[in-house]
């Protein structure tokens, strides 16, 4: 075999060594080693790692090394991988994982007991923590973290952290202008909300509740309260009263219902007027039983916060037989009042005609007149009036010498000159 020999320099040597290392540290990175366990039994394998994910390569159970976006040639031979998606901000890792993983792709952060966080990627939240040890990817850097304390009020509640914050962890009420809200921090109150939108944090150690109160005025009817007079009349009474809470705490912390409350210090207030006067006194002063209840009740009232505006007698109904007597007692008081000014009347009408009478006694002329006039009223209605007496009743019905023909005839011929 003829082997040809070539010297060559010693600068060429050098440099042919440094590229030859070269090549082979290239083609050793490109290309991995076949691993010394298995040999020709471990098969070669791309894994492709997308943009927003992360993969962590385990052997035997074990984490090897974590692998970022890329495409990566792994032997699989007892080889496995996790993977994660860095959409979700939030996830769970063991120790021996988290120690393969580089500390610039994630953040690990402990929320105290009476704080909150939210995580917000873009502006945006897109995470609610509570209370504990939280770790969230931090590979796109738009993503930060805003911590809260429970103690201090609550941000306002745009439309994105409404569906990102659960409904357990904050009250939100809404309290209108006649309206007032009683705030309970562990079932005791700590204040009175006026009106507007309240949005409190809720939480196991502090649960808050807020009642609304109405402070409106309500009219009501208190109807068929039987009841008994002094005189043993019964009789069934309609009351009506207004009233409003003064006092939201302690109407709501004086009694459960403040209607039935209301309804029971009226209802007893006229049993007790009622009880004490008679039938015609109930009816003549009705004005007297309603400053009664109102002297009565709205003291009371005041204990458990109310405020009764106006209290009165509607209706007093009474039972069918006594109806029937009362109208027989107001029909005989009528019919005597009735004849008395008939008789009044009477008596001043034969008063009248005495006087009348005297005076014509007096007066014989008035009388004459009293005829004429008479006489006068009758010929208005007839033509004529024919008279039959006498030759003696003539000369006294017609004046004196008009029967006298030659007196008369003077008289005619006197009236004729004179005209």
């Amino acid at each position: 075999m003829f082997v040809r020999r070539t010297t060559l320099p010693l600068a060429s040597c050098e440099s042919f060594s440094k590229n030859a290392m070269t090549i082979a540290s290239d083609d050793i990175a490109r290309r991995p080693a076949v691993p010394a366990y298995g040999g020709s039994k471990a098969m070669l394998k791309f894994v492709r790692v997308k943009l927003n994910e992360r993969v962590v390569l385990f052997k035997d159970g074990l984490p090897l090394r974590a692998l970022g976006p890329g495409r990566h040639a792994v032997w699989t031979r007892r080889v496995t991988e996790q993977r994660w998606s860095t959409d979700a901000l939030v996830f769970q890792a063991l120790p021996e994982v988290r120690a393969v993983l580089p500390r610039d792709w994630y953040e690990e952060v402990t929320v105290g007991p009476r704080e909150r966080a939210i995580l917000y990627r873009d502006g945006l939240p897109e995470g609610f923590l509570r209370p504990g040890t939280h770790r969230f990817w931090k590979v796109d850097p738009s993503v930060r973290l805003e911590i809260f304390s429970v103690d201090a009020p609550m941000p306002e509640l745009s439309t994105e952290l409404f569906l990102i914050v659960p409904r357990d962890e904050y009250v939100d009420v809404l309290v209108r202008e006649h309206e007032r809200g009683l705030h309970y921090v562990q079932g005791r109150l700590v204040g009175t909300l006026g009106p507007g939108r309240y949005t409190l944090w809720s939480y196991p150690d502090a649960k808050v509740t807020v009642d609304v109160v109405d402070m409106r005025r309500v009219q009501a009817a208190i109807v068929g309260q039987e009841l008994m007079t002094r005189d043993k009349v019964t009789l069934r009474l309609s009351l009506t009263v207004e009233y409003a809470v003064e006092d939201a705490a302690l109407a709501a912390h004086s009694t459960s219902n403040v209607k039935d409350a209301v309804y029971l210090v009226v209802q007893l207030a006229a049993r007790q007027f009622v009880s004490g006067v008679t039938l015609d006194e109930l009816l003549e002063g009705r004005d007297a039983m309603t400053r009664f209840l109102e002297e009565d009740a709205i003291p009371k009232a005041l204990r458990f916060g109310v405020r009764i505006e106006r209290v009165g007698v509607k209706d007093v109904v009474l039972p069918g037989e006594m109806k029937t007597l009362l109208n027989r007692v107001i029909e005989a008081e009528k019919e005597a009042a009735a004849n008395v000014i008939l008789r009044r009347e009477e008596t001043a009408a034969t008063r009248s005609l005495a006087n009348t009478a005297r005076v014509m006694a007096e007066q014989p002329v008035l009388l004459r007149l009293k005829e004429l006039e008479s006489m006068k009223e009758i010929a208005a209605h007839i033509h004529e009036v024919r008279v039959v007496v006498g030759a003696d009743g003539l000369k006294t019905l017609l004046p004196a010498g008009l029967l006298n023909d030659g007196n008369g005839k003077r008289d005619v011929a006197k009236s004729a000159d004179a005209k």
